[in-house]
């Protein structure tokens, strides 16, 4: 009776088994042997959709970057040297952008080791109008995943909510002109960048790249409702454009109840009470908008990262009509970190999905790089 070696079977048909695969068999998969090798770092089929892992800091006593697996309830420690000592401040199909304290900017794919490197964040105090401050990357997320396309385009939010934008082959980057507004988000959607204000702004911009130097923050005539005391986010879902806002209320300090049920959160901060989510219609002159009550069973993920939507009947372990925030700062103080949740947006409740106990316990040897845990989802 002969046998069968499985290394030997056609790649086509290896790739096919791989898209039935979890992310974390799919790269065991991949480290079988040269033949499964291959077919995992030529992408042809990505993995099953899962829920995104959560990028948490590195592990002080290794160095290696921290991953949590919702669909798991489990932690894995990954030595990836090309985001060392770097602040991870975004995510875009599958990619992790990570900032060092010399603001050098550097796009990874974590678990096949493919990067990139930025030119550097060089902005004057002129620009920045605030000499006492380094420049922070707060998000970053590309237009087009680098695996597929070299023409691609980065765009950034700054710790002082600017926003600065790199195409590929630019030799530094370019500050679109008016970009004075405090900005929360952007995303690219149907061609062109998009912006969304802080907390105290109700503006929404746009922003098309493809001007270069010349390209600024246009305002756009809106009819969202704007709510005090929102963090904002944009998304894309079945081709449209939501305007999603998560408002919060003053948090208590540590060793005092929450006003959840039997919770305590471990330091001061500002705790998410509340999810509005609109759809806004780009194509009629007055931009007019709807509210959403539900997500037609799907799921949003928003940090960040670029917007992720999930579809639970394909991804077991997640919640219908459900988003799922992390923690967005009011500042870079890193003091909290702790505002992780699920909203639903039906029943309007909120529940978590990881205890902020695990990052600030005497236990955690996390480093202050997990305070701003990034949605990674698998592409």
């Amino acid at each position: 009776m002969s046998t069968i070696d499985w290394s030997e079977l056609p790649l086509d048909v290896l790739g096919y088994l791989t898209s039935f695969l979890p992310l974390p068999d799919y790269h065991r998969f991949g480290a079988v042997c040269k033949n499964w090798s291959i077919v995992v770092r030529e992408r042809h089929h990505g993995p099953a959709q899962q829920l995104p892992w959560l990028v948490l800091g590195e592990d002080s006593s290794t160095g290696k970057r921290v991953f949590f697996n919702l669909a798991e309830n489990k932690h894995y420690y990954m030595d990836i040297p090309e985001l060392h000592e770097h602040f991870v401040c975004g995510s875009s199909f599958g990619w992790l952008f990570g900032v060092d304290i010399h603001m050098n900017i550097r796009m990874v794919e974590p678990f096949s080791r493919k990067s990139y490197n930025l030119p550097p964040l060089d902005f004057s105090p002129a620009i920045l109008n605030d000499p006492d401050h380094n420049w922070e990357v707060l998000k970053a997320i590309s237009d087009h995943d680098p695996s597929e396309r070299s023409d691609f385009t980065v765009m950034v939010v700054g710790y002082n909510y600017r926003v600065a934008f790199w195409r590929s082959g630019d030799p530094t980057w370019t500050i679109p002109y008016k970009s004075y507004g405090a900005i929360n988000d952007v995303i690219f959607f149907k061609g062109k960048f998009y912006a969304v204000g802080y907390v105290c702004s109700d503006q929404i911009f746009v922003v098309d790249v493809g001007l270069g130097p010349d390209a600024e923050l246009i305002s756009l005539d809106h009819q969202v409702p704007m709510l005090p005391n929102t963090y904002k986010y944009l998304a894309e879902f079945k081709g449209e454009l939501l305007v999603l806002q998560r408002q919060k209320e003053s948090g208590r300090a540590s060793g005092r109840a929450s006003r959840r049920a039997n919770d305590e959160w471990p330091c001061p901060h500002m705790e998410t009470t509340n999810i509005v989510v609109h759809k806004l219609d780009l194509d009629l002159e007055e931009k007019s908008c709807s509210e959403c009550e539900h997500l037609d069973n799907h799921a949003l993920f928003v940090g960040n990262n670029s917007a992720v939507i999930i579809d639970p009947d394909r991804v077991p372990g997640c919640n219908k009509n459900a988003t799922y925030f992390t923690h967005t700062p009011p500042d870079i103080s890193r003091c909290c970190g702790n505002d992780l949740g699920i909203y639903d947006m039906v029943q309007k409740r909120l529940a978590r999905y990881y205890s902020p106990e695990a990052l600030f316990s005497s236990e955690s040897s996390f480093t202050y790089l997990v305070v701003f845990p990034t949605w990674l989802a698998s592409n």
